[in-house]
């Protein structure tokens, strides 16, 4: 069974957590069975889907129209920590080495503290939920920009740190840590923080060297899974404040590092009025009962420029998706504003018809 993967990038405030659980609820409620992983430590995705916790495993929500589709949707959040845990665990071979592993102090630092490993632990654990066997799609909330572009590039990131050569240099004394290039450094090292933090450092690359070539096979593996015709980007922009020229550079890494990318999801659009702002704003009557005529007029004029306020915005929304449908080759789908903010599960239903398995709005040219 070929696994359907969509990414939800954008910048911050752009309504990506929002619009991943909808896409979520969207297509289990269509009978597909969906899992939603976010790799933000933020709650938002728990909020949005109605739950008090979300932890490292998938927890299935109950919804009437899931179960009545015979759909499924899970939902999880990363957990760095536990995740670099299960993998040591995975291709130690044995469970003394990985104890030996876990339990030594810079492995600590490495899985809680290593530039980028919090990006490489979510595209770890979208790797086992893409194989696991129980969904048939796997949706990402994804950080901010910035950071999606770290988890673009996080397997092979780690397939460098792990590289046999650089391993190498660092085990042979002769060589690497202890060779004479750096002797005096070593021994200024050994005299500041005692002979056994180098002792644990030696320890740490002879364990990890023992881990390295299954390690760098998944990264690889996981790279794959990213670049995958399946694997698709879904770019998540405000139509209020859409950055037009910060999604297309976005864009451009996308390309650049060989993934799919599957069309625009904007947020907040402003929905048409369904009749003329003129029609509408004649509607409007001149007078109400008892209603002081100078009061009405007021009333009558907030709601005629509400009327044309709203046609403006619509317009300019409608505008901005066909320049992103064009720029980006790619479809646009329009998600409306939803009064009061999306805050719980009726707000992310009144996304969900709007969202795939629904036709885009704006097709790509």
């Amino acid at each position: 069974m070929s696994v359907e993967v969509l990414l939800c990038c954008g910048v911050g405030g752009a309504g990506k957590t929002t619009s991943a659980a909808a896409l979520a609820v969207a297509l289990a409620a269509s009978g597909r069975q969906v899992v939603v992983l976010t790799i933000d430590p933020a709650r938002r995705l728990a909020d949005a889907l109605g739950i008090d916790h979300l932890g490292n495993e998938p927890q299935a929500l109950d919804l009437p129209e899931v179960t009545a589709a015979g759909g499924r949707l899970d939902a999880l959040m990363l957990d760095r920590k536990a995740t670099w845990d299960a993998l040591v665990r995975t291709h130690a071979g044995d469970a003394d080495l990985a104890a030996r592993l876990l339990a030594n102090p810079y492995y600590e630092a490495l899985s809680t503290r290593l530039t980028g490993g919090h990006e490489y632990m979510a595209t770890e654990r979208l790797h086992q939920l893409a194989h696991d066997g129980r969904w048939d799609v796997v949706v990402v909330d994804t950080p901010p920009s910035q950071h999606a572009v770290d988890f673009f590039r996080a397997p092979a990131r780690i397939r460098r740190i792990l590289d046999r050569n650089l391993l190498g240099a660092l085990l042979t004394p002769s060589q690497g840590l202890l060779g004479v290039a750096t002797r005096r450094a070593v021994d200024v090292v050994r005299r500041l923080a005692g002979p056994k933090v180098l002792d644990d450092l030696v320890h740490f690359f002879e364990l990890v060297g023992s881990l390295a070539g299954g390690l760098r096979e998944r990264s690889a593996a996981v790279q794959a899974l990213l670049q995958a015709p399946t694997t698709r980007v879904l770019l998540v922009a405000s139509a209020v404040s859409p950055r037009e020229e910060d999604l297309l550079d976005f864009l451009g890494v996308v390309r650049e590092d060989g993934l799919q990318f599957g069309g625009y999801l904007l947020t907040r659009a402003a929905a048409p009025l369904g009749l003329p702002a003129e029609a509408l704003v004649a509607a409007i009557p001149d007078g109400a009962r008892d209603v002081p005529a100078e009061a009405w007029a007021a009333v009558r004029a907030a709601l005629a420029d509400a009327v044309h306020r709203r046609a403006r915005d619509s317009a300019r929304h409608v505008a901005t998706a066909a320049r992103l449908a064009a720029a980006g080759r790619a479809p646009v789908w329009t998600l409306p504003e939803v009064d009061g903010g999306v805050a719980d599960l009726d707000g992310l239903r009144a996304l969900v018809p709007h969202l795939p398995p629904a036709p885009p709005r704006l097709p790509a040219p």
